[in-house]
């Protein structure tokens, strides 16, 4: 067995998916999460919500999935779970939109907080996964 005595971290990522009805907005994002915009840790999730657009990396809209991405290769990336999976592919079937995207603990307080857990939200608007954990 081998002891590092050397600086050690101990950083983690969260895959997300998010499978909205339409574009995600933020008055959404929070109705999904229980906040109020008045609340006083609205703060927390209005930088969370920006943490979430930003850290987007492939935005899928099924309806016109041709014109980008073709949405069955889509299905074939890396670091898609079977359950993601099956989510986007319900997502289609419905005509619905699909975010994906990957946040790290390293970033700010409230990404380190949602990483450090694994999640599932949903509403009648949206369904948030952050079930793809690796902390």
């Amino acid at each position: 067995m081998k002891i590092r005595a050397g600086f050690v971290t101990n950083s983690s990522s969260t895959s997300f998916l998010i499978v909205a009805k339409n574009d995600l907005n933020k008055a959404d994002f929070f109705d999904l999460m229980g906040i109020d915009m008045n609340s006083p840790i609205a703060d927390l999730f209005d930088q969370f919500y920006s943490d979430i657009v930003a850290n987007t990396e492939t935005q899928v809209d099924f309806k016109t999935a041709n014109k980008g991405v073709v949405a069955e290769r889509w299905f074939e990336r890396d670091r898609l779970s079977e359950h993601m999976v099956k989510k986007i592919r319900e997502a289609k079937e419905r005509g619905l939109k699909a975010y994906y995207g990957r946040l790290h603990s390293e970033s700010n307080p409230i990404q380190a907080f949602f990483c450090t857990d694994c999640f599932e939200v949903e509403n009648d608007k949206i369904y948030f996964d952050g079930l793809e954990n690796v902390w």
